[in-house]
Protein backbone atom coordinates (compact mmCIF):
# COMPACT_ATOMS: atom_id res chain seq x y z
CA UNK A 1 0.00 0.00 0.00
CA UNK A 2 1.68 3.47 -0.85
CA UNK A 3 0.31 7.21 -0.05
CA UNK A 4 0.93 10.43 -2.72
CA UNK A 5 3.75 12.11 -1.39
CA UNK A 6 1.85 15.34 0.05
CA UNK A 7 -0.03 13.22 1.80
CA UNK A 8 1.79 11.81 4.87
CA UNK A 9 -0.37 11.03 7.33
CA UNK A 10 -0.79 7.12 8.48
CA UNK A 11 -3.10 5.05 7.02
CA UNK A 12 -4.61 1.78 8.23
CA UNK A 13 -6.73 -0.61 6.76
CA UNK A 14 -9.17 -2.27 9.26
CA UNK A 15 -10.93 -5.67 9.86
CA UNK A 16 -13.35 -7.00 12.20
CA UNK A 17 -13.10 -10.33 10.87
CA UNK A 18 -12.00 -12.95 13.05
CA UNK A 19 -14.04 -11.87 17.10
CA UNK A 20 -11.30 -9.89 18.21
CA UNK A 21 -12.15 -6.60 17.86
CA UNK A 22 -10.76 -4.52 15.14
CA UNK A 23 -7.15 -5.27 13.92
CA UNK A 24 -4.89 -3.74 11.20
CA UNK A 25 -5.17 -5.74 7.71
CA UNK A 26 -2.61 -3.34 6.03
CA UNK A 27 -0.98 -0.42 6.47
CA UNK A 28 0.94 2.29 4.10
CA UNK A 29 4.67 2.24 4.49
CA UNK A 30 4.56 5.51 6.55
CA UNK A 31 2.69 3.12 9.29
CA UNK A 32 4.52 0.73 8.90
CA UNK A 33 7.94 2.39 9.38
CA UNK A 34 6.82 3.76 12.81
CA UNK A 35 5.96 -0.12 14.02
CA UNK A 36 2.56 -1.10 12.85
CA UNK A 37 2.34 -4.50 11.28
CA UNK A 38 -0.24 -6.37 9.88
CA UNK A 39 -2.55 -7.97 12.22
CA UNK A 40 -2.22 -5.93 16.00
CA UNK A 41 -5.32 -4.22 16.76
CA UNK A 42 -6.30 -0.58 16.36
CA UNK A 43 -5.54 0.21 19.60
CA UNK A 44 -1.95 -1.10 20.01
CA UNK A 45 -1.59 0.51 16.65
CA UNK A 46 -2.33 3.95 17.93
CA UNK A 47 -0.31 3.53 20.78
CA UNK A 48 3.00 2.58 18.45
CA UNK A 49 2.38 5.42 16.42
CA UNK A 50 2.11 7.97 19.03
CA UNK A 51 5.14 6.59 20.91
CA UNK A 52 7.60 6.94 17.54
CA UNK A 53 5.82 10.59 16.76
CA UNK A 54 4.26 9.54 13.99
CA UNK A 55 0.97 10.74 14.84
CA UNK A 56 0.79 14.37 14.72
CA UNK A 57 -1.27 14.57 12.03
CA UNK A 58 -3.40 12.15 12.70
CA UNK A 59 -4.02 8.38 11.72
CA UNK A 60 -6.27 7.40 8.89
CA UNK A 61 -8.40 4.40 9.21
CA UNK A 62 -10.45 2.62 6.54
CA UNK A 63 -12.26 -0.36 7.00
CA UNK A 64 -11.50 -3.44 4.77
CA UNK A 65 -14.40 -4.19 1.91
CA UNK A 66 -13.73 -7.48 0.70
CA UNK A 67 -16.07 -7.72 -1.56
CA UNK A 68 -14.71 -4.44 -3.47
CA UNK A 69 -11.52 -5.54 -3.22
CA UNK A 70 -12.45 -9.21 -4.97
CA UNK A 71 -13.96 -6.80 -7.69
CA UNK A 72 -11.30 -4.82 -7.97
CA UNK A 73 -8.62 -7.89 -7.56
CA UNK A 74 -10.97 -9.20 -10.61
CA UNK A 75 -10.06 -6.43 -12.83
CA UNK A 76 -6.45 -6.59 -12.42
CA UNK A 77 -6.68 -9.88 -12.85
CA UNK A 78 -8.07 -9.37 -16.40
CA UNK A 79 -5.45 -7.40 -17.00
CA UNK A 80 -2.46 -10.35 -15.83
CA UNK A 81 -3.71 -12.18 -19.04
CA UNK A 82 -1.29 -10.37 -20.74
CA UNK A 83 1.68 -12.19 -19.11
CA UNK A 84 -0.23 -15.64 -18.43
CA UNK A 85 -2.99 -17.17 -19.77
CA UNK A 86 -3.51 -18.69 -16.10
CA UNK A 87 -4.44 -16.53 -13.46
CA UNK A 88 -5.64 -17.67 -10.23
CA UNK A 89 -8.03 -15.03 -7.66
CA UNK A 90 -8.21 -16.26 -4.00
CA UNK A 91 -11.25 -17.73 -3.04
CA UNK A 92 -12.86 -19.35 0.11
CA UNK A 93 -11.25 -22.82 0.34
CA UNK A 94 -13.18 -25.68 -0.02
CA UNK A 95 -15.19 -26.94 2.80
CA UNK A 96 -13.51 -29.86 4.89
CA UNK A 97 -9.79 -28.24 4.35
CA UNK A 98 -9.78 -24.93 5.88
CA UNK A 99 -10.99 -24.63 9.29
CA UNK A 100 -9.93 -20.90 10.34
CA UNK A 101 -9.55 -17.49 8.94
CA UNK A 102 -7.32 -18.18 5.99
CA UNK A 103 -5.09 -15.35 5.14
CA UNK A 104 -4.21 -17.11 1.46
CA UNK A 105 -8.01 -16.19 0.89
CA UNK A 106 -7.75 -12.75 1.65
CA UNK A 107 -8.40 -10.16 -1.80
CA UNK A 108 -5.00 -8.85 -1.48
CA UNK A 109 -2.60 -10.97 -4.30
CA UNK A 110 -2.70 -12.74 -7.04
CA UNK A 111 -1.02 -16.24 -8.37
CA UNK A 112 0.37 -16.16 -11.53
CA UNK A 113 1.18 -20.05 -13.35
CA UNK A 114 4.10 -18.42 -15.56
CA UNK A 115 5.54 -21.96 -16.28
CA UNK A 116 6.61 -21.84 -19.64
CA UNK A 117 6.17 -17.87 -20.09
CA UNK A 118 9.41 -16.58 -18.97
CA UNK A 119 11.55 -16.71 -22.40
CA UNK A 120 9.01 -14.46 -23.92
CA UNK A 121 10.08 -11.91 -21.58
CA UNK A 122 14.17 -12.69 -21.57
CA UNK A 123 13.71 -14.72 -18.69
CA UNK A 124 11.64 -15.42 -15.15
CA UNK A 125 13.72 -12.08 -14.13
CA UNK A 126 12.78 -9.74 -16.79
CA UNK A 127 9.23 -11.16 -16.39
CA UNK A 128 8.66 -10.02 -13.01
CA UNK A 129 10.16 -6.88 -13.97
CA UNK A 130 7.97 -6.29 -16.41
CA UNK A 131 5.23 -7.06 -14.12
CA UNK A 132 6.46 -4.46 -11.88
CA UNK A 133 6.70 -1.69 -14.11
CA UNK A 134 3.13 -2.84 -15.71
CA UNK A 135 1.30 -2.37 -12.24
CA UNK A 136 3.34 0.79 -11.48
CA UNK A 137 1.83 2.61 -14.84
CA UNK A 138 -0.95 1.50 -13.57
CA UNK A 139 -1.03 3.12 -10.13
CA UNK A 140 -0.67 -0.11 -8.46
CA UNK A 141 2.59 -1.00 -5.46
CA UNK A 142 2.89 -4.48 -5.89
CA UNK A 143 4.93 -7.39 -4.46
CA UNK A 144 6.07 -10.02 -6.57
CA UNK A 145 7.63 -13.16 -6.31
CA UNK A 146 8.72 -16.14 -8.05
CA UNK A 147 9.13 -19.71 -6.84
CA UNK A 148 8.40 -23.34 -7.79
CA UNK A 149 4.71 -23.23 -5.96
CA UNK A 150 2.08 -21.23 -5.47
CA UNK A 151 2.60 -21.49 -1.48
CA UNK A 152 6.27 -20.84 -1.68
CA UNK A 153 5.73 -17.79 -3.72
CA UNK A 154 2.98 -16.54 -1.61
CA UNK A 155 4.92 -16.30 1.39
CA UNK A 156 8.08 -14.59 0.24
CA UNK A 157 6.29 -11.52 -1.58
CA UNK A 158 4.31 -11.21 1.76
CA UNK A 159 7.39 -11.70 3.78
CA UNK A 160 9.37 -9.30 2.22
CA UNK A 161 8.07 -6.55 3.92
CA UNK A 162 8.22 -8.28 7.44
CA UNK A 163 11.74 -8.88 7.33
CA UNK A 164 12.39 -5.10 5.12
CA UNK A 165 13.36 -6.21 1.86
CA UNK A 166 13.43 -4.00 -0.99
CA UNK A 167 10.18 -3.76 -3.54
CA UNK A 168 12.12 -5.26 -6.23
CA UNK A 169 11.01 -8.40 -7.76
CA UNK A 170 12.36 -12.19 -5.64
CA UNK A 171 12.76 -14.77 -8.03
CA UNK A 172 14.04 -18.01 -6.56
CA UNK A 173 16.35 -20.27 -8.43
CA UNK A 174 14.93 -23.21 -9.46
CA UNK A 175 15.32 -25.99 -6.40
CA UNK A 176 16.11 -23.26 -4.32
CA UNK A 177 12.27 -22.83 -2.14
CA UNK A 178 13.09 -25.07 0.59
CA UNK A 179 16.53 -22.96 1.02
CA UNK A 180 14.73 -19.40 1.15
CA UNK A 181 12.12 -20.56 3.35
CA UNK A 182 13.51 -21.37 6.79
CA UNK A 183 14.95 -17.47 6.93
CA UNK A 184 10.95 -16.19 6.47
CA UNK A 185 8.94 -15.48 9.82
CA UNK A 186 6.53 -17.97 10.24
CA UNK A 187 3.65 -15.25 9.63
CA UNK A 188 4.79 -16.02 5.62
CA UNK A 189 2.98 -20.03 6.51
CA UNK A 190 -0.45 -18.36 6.14
CA UNK A 191 -1.61 -20.10 9.55
CA UNK A 192 -4.18 -19.58 12.12
CA UNK A 193 -3.94 -16.38 14.21
CA UNK A 194 -4.18 -18.15 17.51
CA UNK A 195 -1.55 -20.54 16.58
CA UNK A 196 0.66 -17.49 15.56
CA UNK A 197 -0.11 -16.33 18.79
CA UNK A 198 1.15 -19.48 20.76
CA UNK A 199 3.89 -19.39 18.76
CA UNK A 200 5.14 -15.72 19.86
CA UNK A 201 4.25 -17.02 23.38
CA UNK A 202 6.90 -20.44 22.88
CA UNK A 203 9.81 -17.62 21.52
CA UNK A 204 9.09 -19.88 17.43
CA UNK A 205 9.18 -16.98 15.48
CA UNK A 206 11.11 -18.63 12.39
CA UNK A 207 10.09 -20.61 9.88
CA UNK A 208 13.51 -22.68 10.76
CA UNK A 209 12.24 -23.03 14.29
CA UNK A 210 9.19 -24.37 13.15
CA UNK A 211 10.62 -27.10 11.19
CA UNK A 212 12.54 -28.60 13.71
CA UNK A 213 9.93 -29.62 16.07
CA UNK A 214 8.24 -33.32 15.41
CA UNK A 215 5.84 -33.18 12.98
CA UNK A 216 3.79 -35.01 15.46
CA UNK A 217 4.14 -32.68 17.96
CA UNK A 218 2.81 -30.11 15.96
CA UNK A 219 -0.13 -31.89 14.66
CA UNK A 220 -0.90 -33.25 17.96
CA UNK A 221 -0.61 -29.49 19.58
CA UNK A 222 -1.90 -26.89 16.53
CA UNK A 223 -3.72 -29.72 14.56
CA UNK A 224 -3.52 -31.09 11.00
CA UNK A 225 -4.68 -28.02 9.80
CA UNK A 226 -1.40 -26.36 10.73
CA UNK A 227 0.45 -28.99 9.42
CA UNK A 228 -1.09 -28.69 6.37
CA UNK A 229 -0.08 -25.10 5.82
CA UNK A 230 2.89 -25.53 6.37
CA UNK A 231 3.46 -28.24 3.71
CA UNK A 232 1.58 -25.74 1.43
CA UNK A 233 3.56 -23.23 1.90
CA UNK A 234 6.61 -25.36 1.83
CA UNK A 235 5.55 -26.52 -1.86
CA UNK A 236 5.26 -30.28 -0.30
CA UNK A 237 1.44 -30.49 -1.18
CA UNK A 238 0.39 -30.18 -4.45
CA UNK A 239 -1.64 -27.66 -4.88
CA UNK A 240 -4.52 -26.83 -7.27
CA UNK A 241 -5.31 -23.86 -8.59
CA UNK A 242 -8.58 -22.80 -9.83
CA UNK A 243 -8.15 -20.33 -12.80
CA UNK A 244 -9.58 -17.65 -13.96
CA UNK A 245 -12.02 -18.43 -17.35
CA UNK A 246 -11.03 -16.65 -20.50
CA UNK A 247 -12.82 -13.88 -21.94
CA UNK A 248 -15.99 -15.83 -23.55
CA UNK A 249 -17.78 -15.37 -26.57
CA UNK A 250 -21.21 -15.34 -25.21
CA UNK A 251 -22.12 -12.10 -24.55
CA UNK A 252 -24.99 -9.73 -25.36
CA UNK A 253 -24.97 -5.97 -24.64
CA UNK A 254 -27.33 -2.75 -25.64
CA UNK A 255 -26.41 0.51 -26.29
CA UNK A 256 -29.00 3.28 -25.87
CA UNK A 257 -29.17 6.24 -27.93
CA UNK A 258 -29.99 8.25 -24.73
CA UNK A 259 -29.51 8.21 -20.90
CA UNK A 260 -32.10 5.74 -19.65
CA UNK A 261 -34.07 6.26 -16.14
CA UNK A 262 -36.72 3.87 -16.18
CA UNK A 263 -36.49 1.25 -14.42
CA UNK A 264 -39.48 -1.09 -16.26
CA UNK A 265 -37.39 -0.82 -19.41
CA UNK A 266 -34.03 -1.44 -18.72
CA UNK A 267 -35.56 -4.72 -16.32
CA UNK A 268 -36.77 -5.51 -20.15
CA UNK A 269 -33.42 -4.89 -21.84
CA UNK A 270 -32.12 -7.02 -19.39
CA UNK A 271 -34.31 -9.73 -19.35
CA UNK A 272 -34.21 -9.59 -23.48
CA UNK A 273 -30.05 -9.70 -23.11
CA UNK A 274 -30.30 -12.80 -20.65
CA UNK A 275 -32.32 -14.98 -23.34
CA UNK A 276 -29.79 -13.61 -25.82
CA UNK A 277 -26.94 -15.29 -24.11
CA UNK A 278 -29.53 -18.69 -23.02
CA UNK A 279 -30.15 -18.76 -27.39
CA UNK A 280 -26.51 -18.40 -27.88
CA UNK A 281 -25.76 -21.04 -25.24
CA UNK A 282 -28.48 -23.76 -26.70
CA UNK A 283 -26.75 -23.35 -29.73
CA UNK A 284 -23.40 -24.08 -28.81
CA UNK A 285 -24.67 -27.30 -26.27
CA UNK A 286 -23.64 -25.06 -23.33
CA UNK A 287 -24.06 -24.84 -19.95
CA UNK A 288 -22.90 -21.89 -17.50
CA UNK A 289 -21.76 -21.53 -13.90
CA UNK A 290 -22.45 -17.45 -13.27
CA UNK A 291 -24.10 -14.49 -15.75
CA UNK A 292 -22.33 -11.18 -14.58
CA UNK A 293 -24.76 -8.47 -15.79
CA UNK A 294 -22.73 -4.91 -16.44
CA UNK A 295 -24.39 -1.18 -16.18
CA UNK A 296 -23.18 1.21 -17.93
CA UNK A 297 -24.37 4.78 -16.63
CA UNK A 298 -23.13 8.27 -16.99
CA UNK A 299 -21.68 10.60 -13.64
CA UNK A 300 -23.06 13.92 -13.27
CA UNK A 301 -19.84 14.67 -14.51
CA UNK A 302 -20.19 13.46 -17.93
CA UNK A 303 -17.59 10.35 -17.50
CA UNK A 304 -19.01 7.03 -18.10
CA UNK A 305 -18.84 4.07 -14.92
CA UNK A 306 -19.47 0.28 -14.72
CA UNK A 307 -21.09 -1.09 -12.35
CA UNK A 308 -22.03 -5.05 -12.22
CA UNK A 309 -23.47 -8.01 -10.35
CA UNK A 310 -22.53 -11.28 -10.92
CA UNK A 311 -25.12 -14.61 -10.05
CA UNK A 312 -23.66 -17.44 -9.59
CA UNK A 313 -25.45 -21.34 -9.74
CA UNK A 314 -24.89 -24.19 -7.48
CA UNK A 315 -25.32 -26.55 -10.95
CA UNK A 316 -24.61 -25.35 -14.57
CA UNK A 317 -27.57 -24.15 -16.42
CA UNK A 318 -28.96 -22.41 -19.43
CA UNK A 319 -32.67 -22.46 -17.88
CA UNK A 320 -34.11 -18.71 -19.11
CA UNK A 321 -36.55 -18.65 -16.42
CA UNK A 322 -34.66 -20.13 -13.97
CA UNK A 323 -31.54 -17.59 -15.10
CA UNK A 324 -33.74 -14.17 -15.41
CA UNK A 325 -35.66 -15.19 -11.92
CA UNK A 326 -31.80 -15.22 -9.77
CA UNK A 327 -31.03 -12.46 -12.14
CA UNK A 328 -34.47 -10.33 -11.36
CA UNK A 329 -34.08 -11.37 -7.17
CA UNK A 330 -30.71 -9.43 -7.64
CA UNK A 331 -31.87 -6.25 -9.46
CA UNK A 332 -35.09 -6.29 -6.78
CA UNK A 333 -31.86 -5.81 -4.08
CA UNK A 334 -30.75 -3.35 -6.01
CA UNK A 335 -31.22 0.58 -7.53
CA UNK A 336 -30.98 1.62 -11.48
CA UNK A 337 -28.74 4.39 -11.54
CA UNK A 338 -30.08 7.89 -12.97
CA UNK A 339 -28.56 7.89 -16.55
CA UNK A 340 -28.09 4.71 -17.59
CA UNK A 341 -26.01 4.27 -21.04
CA UNK A 342 -25.44 0.60 -21.63
CA UNK A 343 -26.58 -2.81 -20.33
CA UNK A 344 -24.01 -6.30 -20.74
CA UNK A 345 -25.05 -9.82 -19.82
CA UNK A 346 -22.07 -12.02 -19.90
CA UNK A 347 -22.09 -15.78 -18.99
CA UNK A 348 -18.87 -17.29 -17.78
CA UNK A 349 -18.12 -20.83 -16.61
CA UNK A 350 -19.35 -22.53 -19.50
CA UNK A 351 -19.23 -26.71 -19.60
CA UNK A 352 -20.71 -28.57 -21.31
CA UNK A 353 -23.55 -31.22 -20.19
CA UNK A 354 -22.72 -34.37 -18.79
CA UNK A 355 -26.22 -36.84 -19.85
CA UNK A 356 -26.31 -39.85 -17.27
CA UNK A 357 -26.76 -43.42 -18.65
CA UNK A 358 -30.30 -44.37 -18.31
CA UNK A 359 -30.90 -48.12 -16.99
CA UNK A 360 -33.77 -50.35 -18.53
CA UNK A 361 -34.93 -52.19 -15.40
CA UNK A 362 -34.54 -50.03 -11.89
CA UNK A 363 -36.34 -53.05 -10.21
CA UNK A 364 -34.31 -53.89 -6.40
CA UNK A 365 -32.18 -50.70 -6.51
CA UNK A 366 -32.23 -47.10 -4.81
CA UNK A 367 -33.86 -44.97 -6.34
CA UNK A 368 -31.04 -42.56 -7.47
CA UNK A 369 -33.30 -40.59 -9.46
CA UNK A 370 -35.12 -38.96 -6.58
CA UNK A 371 -31.62 -38.20 -4.60
CA UNK A 372 -30.61 -36.57 -8.09
CA UNK A 373 -33.75 -34.84 -8.02
CA UNK A 374 -33.65 -34.25 -4.46
CA UNK A 375 -29.89 -32.32 -4.62
CA UNK A 376 -31.07 -30.27 -7.85
CA UNK A 377 -33.57 -28.98 -6.05
CA UNK A 378 -32.02 -28.21 -3.00
CA UNK A 379 -29.27 -26.53 -5.07
CA UNK A 380 -31.99 -24.35 -6.70
CA UNK A 381 -33.42 -23.35 -3.50
CA UNK A 382 -29.44 -21.94 -2.18
CA UNK A 383 -29.26 -20.17 -5.22
CA UNK A 384 -32.42 -18.42 -5.22
CA UNK A 385 -32.07 -17.32 -1.08
CA UNK A 386 -28.27 -16.08 -1.86
CA UNK A 387 -29.55 -14.13 -4.85
CA UNK A 388 -32.61 -12.79 -2.68
CA UNK A 389 -30.61 -12.39 0.91
CA UNK A 390 -26.47 -12.61 -0.22
CA UNK A 391 -23.99 -15.12 0.07
CA UNK A 392 -23.43 -14.42 4.33
CA UNK A 393 -27.19 -14.63 4.21
CA UNK A 394 -27.46 -18.39 3.54
CA UNK A 395 -25.35 -20.91 6.08
CA UNK A 396 -25.34 -24.26 7.19
CA UNK A 397 -24.08 -26.11 10.27
CA UNK A 398 -21.21 -28.28 10.15
CA UNK A 399 -19.66 -30.39 12.66
CA UNK A 400 -15.94 -29.69 13.35
CA UNK A 401 -13.36 -31.29 15.61
CA UNK A 402 -13.72 -29.92 19.09
CA UNK A 403 -13.22 -31.30 22.83
CA UNK A 404 -16.08 -28.80 24.10
CA UNK A 405 -19.46 -29.19 22.96
CA UNK A 406 -20.51 -25.47 22.22
CA UNK A 407 -17.53 -25.40 19.86
CA UNK A 408 -18.23 -28.76 17.75
CA UNK A 409 -20.29 -27.06 15.51
CA UNK A 410 -19.86 -24.08 13.37
CA UNK A 411 -22.00 -21.99 10.67
CA UNK A 412 -20.44 -21.48 7.35
CA UNK A 413 -21.61 -19.70 4.13
CA UNK A 414 -23.42 -21.96 1.80
CA UNK A 415 -20.69 -22.22 -0.87
CA UNK A 416 -21.14 -22.48 -4.95
CA UNK A 417 -19.74 -26.08 -4.63
CA UNK A 418 -21.72 -27.68 -1.68
CA UNK A 419 -23.80 -30.06 -3.99
CA UNK A 420 -20.09 -31.58 -5.40
CA UNK A 421 -18.94 -32.07 -2.23
CA UNK A 422 -18.97 -35.79 0.11
CA UNK A 423 -20.89 -36.37 2.76
CA UNK A 424 -18.40 -35.94 5.90
CA UNK A 425 -19.18 -37.73 8.67
CA UNK A 426 -18.76 -36.02 12.45
CA UNK A 427 -16.49 -36.68 15.27
CA UNK A 428 -17.81 -40.54 16.22
CA UNK A 429 -19.93 -40.98 18.84
CA UNK A 430 -21.58 -37.20 18.73
CA UNK A 431 -25.58 -38.08 17.61
CA UNK A 432 -29.00 -37.47 18.90
CA UNK A 433 -28.80 -39.91 21.43
CA UNK A 434 -26.06 -38.94 23.24
CA UNK A 435 -26.20 -35.19 22.55
CA UNK A 436 -29.08 -32.58 22.31
CA UNK A 437 -29.45 -31.09 19.15
CA UNK A 438 -29.74 -27.40 21.51
CA UNK A 439 -26.82 -26.21 23.42
CA UNK A 440 -27.13 -23.29 26.23
CA UNK A 441 -25.26 -22.92 28.92
CA UNK A 442 -26.96 -21.80 32.85
CA UNK A 443 -26.34 -22.41 35.91
CA UNK A 444 -28.37 -24.44 38.88
CA UNK A 445 -28.59 -25.71 42.25
CA UNK A 446 -27.94 -29.48 42.32
CA UNK A 447 -28.97 -32.46 45.15
CA UNK A 448 -25.92 -35.12 45.59
CA UNK A 449 -25.38 -37.72 48.11
CA UNK A 450 -21.79 -37.01 48.46
CA UNK A 451 -19.74 -34.21 47.11
CA UNK A 452 -18.78 -34.33 43.45
CA UNK A 453 -21.44 -37.63 42.97
CA UNK A 454 -24.19 -37.73 40.81
CA UNK A 455 -27.36 -35.39 40.92
CA UNK A 456 -30.07 -36.91 42.61
CA UNK A 457 -32.34 -33.78 42.53
CA UNK A 458 -31.88 -30.29 40.74
CA UNK A 459 -33.64 -27.06 40.20
CA UNK A 460 -34.63 -25.67 37.11
CA UNK A 461 -37.55 -23.04 35.74
CA UNK A 462 -38.71 -22.10 39.24
CA UNK A 463 -39.22 -26.10 39.96
CA UNK A 464 -37.94 -29.33 41.55
CA UNK A 465 -36.97 -31.35 39.33
CA UNK A 466 -36.00 -35.20 40.53
CA UNK A 467 -33.59 -38.02 39.10
CA UNK A 468 -34.75 -41.43 38.54
CA UNK A 469 -32.11 -42.25 36.16
CA UNK A 470 -28.38 -41.09 35.33
CA UNK A 471 -25.71 -42.07 33.30
CA UNK A 472 -22.21 -40.73 33.91
CA UNK A 473 -20.00 -39.48 34.39
CA UNK A 474 -18.33 -38.82 30.86
CA UNK A 475 -15.79 -35.91 31.52
CA UNK A 476 -13.96 -33.52 29.02
CA UNK A 477 -11.32 -32.02 29.36
CA UNK A 478 -9.61 -29.86 27.38
CA UNK A 479 -5.41 -29.45 26.99
CA UNK A 480 -3.68 -26.99 28.91
CA UNK A 481 -2.43 -24.52 26.72
CA UNK A 482 -6.11 -23.68 25.05
CA UNK A 483 -7.40 -20.56 25.23
CA UNK A 484 -9.60 -21.30 27.96
CA UNK A 485 -9.00 -24.70 30.05
CA UNK A 486 -11.81 -26.68 30.83
CA UNK A 487 -12.69 -29.84 32.84
CA UNK A 488 -16.11 -30.78 33.17
CA UNK A 489 -18.20 -34.06 34.18
CA UNK A 490 -20.98 -34.39 31.96
CA UNK A 491 -24.48 -36.41 33.13
CA UNK A 492 -27.70 -37.56 31.33
CA UNK A 493 -30.10 -37.77 33.69
CA UNK A 494 -33.88 -38.46 33.75
CA UNK A 495 -36.58 -36.60 35.79
CA UNK A 496 -39.69 -38.25 37.30
CA UNK A 497 -41.87 -36.35 34.68
CA UNK A 498 -39.97 -37.71 31.80
CA UNK A 499 -38.01 -35.02 30.76
CA UNK A 500 -34.16 -35.49 29.64
CA UNK A 501 -31.58 -32.99 30.47
CA UNK A 502 -27.43 -32.90 30.09
CA UNK A 503 -26.11 -31.96 33.19
CA UNK A 504 -22.35 -31.07 33.58
CA UNK A 505 -20.37 -29.90 37.01
CA UNK A 506 -16.96 -27.98 36.72
CA UNK A 507 -14.64 -29.71 38.24
CA UNK A 508 -12.83 -26.21 39.20
CA UNK A 509 -15.56 -24.76 41.29
CA UNK A 510 -17.79 -27.90 41.54
CA UNK A 511 -20.43 -25.77 40.26
CA UNK A 512 -23.39 -26.80 38.13
CA UNK A 513 -25.26 -26.30 34.66
CA UNK A 514 -27.30 -27.41 31.97
CA UNK A 515 -26.44 -27.55 28.73
CA UNK A 516 -29.00 -28.98 27.24
CA UNK A 517 -32.36 -30.82 26.65
CA UNK A 518 -33.35 -33.55 24.75
CA UNK A 519 -36.40 -33.92 23.13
Amino acid sequence: MSRQKSDRRPLVVTTNVGGRGERVLACCDEAHSGGVNPGVSLAEARAVLSRSGCQQEGLEVVVADEDADRRLLADEARWAWRFTPQVSVPLVAARGRSRGRDPRECPTSLLLNVTGCGHLFGGERRLAQAMKEGWLERGGHVRIAVAGSPGTAWAIAHAAQWVGLPWDPLVVPPGSDSAWMPRLPVRALALEPGVLRTLGELNVLKVEQLLALPVAEVKRRFGAETVWRVDRAMGQWEEILEYLPMPSPVVASREMECPVNCGEWLEEILRELVQEVVGELGRRGELLRQVECRIRSETPGGESEWTEWVVGLVEPSCELGHLWNLVRLQVERRQWPDRVLGLEVVGKGLVSPVCSQQRLFDAGEEDSGGAERLQRGLGRLVETLTSRLGKEGVSRARLCEGGVPEKSAVLEPMDEGFSQEAVVEGPSGIGPARRPLRLFERAIAVMTVVAGGTPVRFFWKGRGCRVIRCWGPERIETDWWTDRAVTRDYYRVETDTGEWYWLFRQRQDDEWFVHGVFG
